[in-house]
């Protein structure tokens, strides 16, 4: 079962609906260039964020793809590939 995930944004969100969704606070998973990627909860919600550094712009993602970024970082993917998907990511929503 390794089926690719396309990765892509559902949304772009603000800095005040971003620290909404993060009440119980933000964990940053890992940074990569000028991008992090950051999970926070919600009461029991979980969400998941790409937030560019360059733009200060913050895309709400799925899990799904926040899995495929995270177990692609942590456990060898090709860095490369990795950026180009939080490229793509912050470029779905133009």
């Amino acid at each position: 079962m390794n089926e690719k995930v396309d990765l892509v944004a559902l949304r772009e969100v603000s800095r005040e609906e971003f620290l909404d969704l993060a009440q119980n606070g933000a964990r940053e998973l890992f940074e990569l260039e000028k991008y992090k990627v950051f999970d926070a909860l919600k009461g029991e919600e979980q969400n998941y964020f790409v937030y560019e550094m360059g733009t200060h712009k913050c895309f709400l993602i799925n899990q799904d793809t926040c899995y495929q970024l995270v177990t692609s970082f942590y456990c060898g993917g090709n860095k490369p590939s990795i950026l180009d998907g939080l490229n793509n990511i912050a470029s779905s929503l133009t």
